[in-house]
């Protein structure tokens, strides 16, 4: 998998299963085995820490303390992960994108290599490049062995928790001078002395698909991106199908089974049981009593 997935979870992984029996016979066994489910899910997907919130349950269980109800409540909210197939479709995107691959949603990557050659060529972005590199040791802030620095990470709206002014520490100095180089040049980062030109990204969130367009690029929505591709990637989330009819008729099949909920418990309550129950049923939702019952056991199991 890819984003160091493995090394980042597969010891407490393991600790899971060493400790099996204790969460059996735990009460909250099924929500601590939904963690465990969350840890072999893509990396992506994550709404929370889930590799931190393991390491945490597993050592509580080790000594045997109890949870506080703190930590019940987030283990009662946690959805399940999502299904085999999302994660099979993101996971191999992830592989893609851990490569700087996005060449496989643009149709047009002529425009990228315009602004990228460009880029190489600029003068004055070397120089301040050297210039960085003269004042600070860069090699201590590269993140692989490609020797990658990156920018600071976008975020919805900018709300970024590191978006505050710190001026103390080298490495502080570094982020706001080096994230200002990338703002001013469009870029991603560098890997050595190489600029990298930030590109068009469709990225699945846990929450939805975010699309970048980067403000060097002269966007056409028809031309520039394959939106099946694109498509293909957010459903994999599992989406329902949309439309005004289709929309409209799940509006009426909710309201048909919260109707009939209600009319089967008060026939629970009047003791109605039966041909008499379905009858009642039926004169509440304004159906026929001589039609086939399966349709109200579909609604009673929505």
């Amino acid at each position: 998998m890819a984003f160091h997935h493995f090394e980042r979870c597969h010891e407490v992984a393991q600790k899971f299963h060493a400790l099996e029996k204790r969460i059996a016979a735990h009460p909250l066994a099924e929500d601590i085995w939904n963690v465990y489910d969350w840890l072999l899910a893509p990396y992506t997907l994550w709404p929370v820490d889930f590799a931190g919130l393991a390491i945490h349950i597993v050592d509580l269980l080790k000594v045997r303390r109890d949870f506080d109800s703190d930590l019940i409540l987030l283990l009662n909210i946690l959805d399940s992960p999502p299904k085999e197939s999302t994660q099979a479709a993101i996971g191999a995107y992830e592989q893609t994108v851990a490569q700087g691959k996005y060449d496989s949603l643009v149709k047009q990557p002529q425009k990228f290599m315009e602004h990228e050659a460009q880029l190489q060529q600029d003068a004055e972005l070397a120089g301040l490049w050297r210039k960085i590199c003269q004042r600070f040791s860069t090699g201590n802030f590269e993140v692989n062995a490609k020797r990658i620095i990156r920018r600071s990470m976008s975020q919805e709206r900018n709300f970024r928790p590191n978006l505050r002014f710190a001026w103390k520490k080298r490495k502080e100095k570094f982020d706001m001078i080096f994230d200002a180089l990338c703002h001013r040049w469009i870029l991603y980062g560098f890997e050595g002395d190489k600029p990298l030109l930030l590109k068009i990204s469709a990225n699945p969130t846990p929450h939805g698909t975010m699309i970048v367009i980067p403000r060097h690029w002269s966007f056409d929505r028809a031309r520039d991106l394959d939106w099946a591709a694109i498509s293909r990637l957010h459903r994999a989330h599992g989406p329902l199908r949309g439309g005004p009819k289709l929309s409209n008729n799940r509006i009426l099949h909710r309201q048909d089974v919260v109707l009939a909920k209600r009319l089967d418990a008060e026939c629970k309550r009047r003791g109605l049981k039966g041909s008499a129950r379905y009858a009642y049923i039926c004169r509440g939702m304004k159906k026929d009593e001589n039609s086939d019952a399966s349709w109200l056991k579909r609604l009673l199991k929505g």
